[in-house]
């Protein structure tokens, strides 16, 4: 009865945006096409190499031959930098294809997207100061969620004194196709999820009467990009920074979604990844205010 419900309410939703879609298509390309050149110019350039890399970087050993030079299992600390250069939903993506490979075990992947949610560095101090137009706080938003996720990643952590040996008989050629494919296939998920989700409030919001924090909590609860850029409308830089603070650390449904698409087809339990942001987001609150 509770699942039957929960169809009929989506299918609901669907049917009123396919109805709204319809009679405000105009509207609805010229979004498109704005989302669509923002993902190509910022968002794609930037995941695309990092996937690529990172996936034959696996694929050739680093993380073995950091163990054997070291004598530390690195998996946990290398999710963590690449999440925290690339941005989210990376550390999903990285922990399936370390789990995947057998690098690291089903309970460590549970433990590691508790914490490996992290901001593209270039979006918080290139496009976020340009809406706070104030590099200092954009500055204290960053260091706040990296902090937060690093404390969560220091309680978490576990060196192992054994590490996997896996042999790769694939030729360059082979292991760059798969690893071009992989990532492709991801960022194409990513951006019809998010373009889905952009497009949907963007169609709600033009037929809602909403006061300014309204739209702003609304846009940051679907759309992460779209509630970041929508706190322009409020005046108070502080009350802004927070909004964006609590948007990038918590995520929005567009973000969870990606990460659930994911991680759908193993035994990583989602319910970590929203415990982890919300631990995340209260520590990098309290660590803003601090600053």
């Amino acid at each position: 009865m509770k699942k039957n419900t929960k169809n009929i309410l989506i299918l609901v939703t669907l049917i009123i945006f396919l109805l709204l879609s319809l009679f405000n298509s105009n509207y609805l390309i010229k979004n498109i096409l704005d989302y669509s050149l923002l993902f190509l110019t910022k968002l794609f350039p930037v995941s695309f190499i990092f996937f690529i890399i990172s996936k034959l970087l696996i694929d050739y050993g680093l993380l073995e031959l950091v163990y054997k030079i070291f004598k530390i299992n690195s998996s946990k600390l290398y999710i963590l930098l690449l999440s925290m250069i690339s941005g989210f939903p990376s550390g999903s993506k990285y922990t399936k294809e370390l789990l995947d490979n057998n690098y690291i075990s089903i309970k460590d992947a549970n433990h590691i997207i508790m914490y490996s949610h992290f901001p593209n560095p270039l979006f918080v101090l290139g496009s976020v100061n340009l809406i706070l137009n104030d590099y200092n706080l954009a500055l204290k938003i960053l260091i706040s969620i990296i902090t937060s996720n690093i404390i969560i990643f220091i309680f978490n952590y576990k060196s192992t004194n054994s590490f996997p040996h896996n042999e790769n008989n694939n030729s360059f050629s082979n292991n760059l196709s798969i690893a071009i494919n992989d990532s492709f296939n991801i960022l194409i998920n990513i951006y019809g999820i998010s373009l889905f989700f952009y497009l949907l409030i963007t169609v709600i919001s033009k037929y809602l009467t909403i006061n300014s924090y309204q739209y702003i909590i609304l846009n940051g609860i679907f759309d992460l990009t779209k509630g970041v850029f929508s706190t322009s409308i409020i005046s108070n830089n502080i009350i802004k920074a927070y909004f964006i603070l609590i948007f990038i650390s918590f995520g929005s449904i567009s973000i969870h979604m990606q990460v659930a698409n994911i991680i759908m087809n193993t035994n990583i339990k989602y319910k970590y990844f929203i415990i982890g942001r919300i631990i995340s987001t209260l520590i990098a609150l309290t660590i803003f205010k601090l600053l």
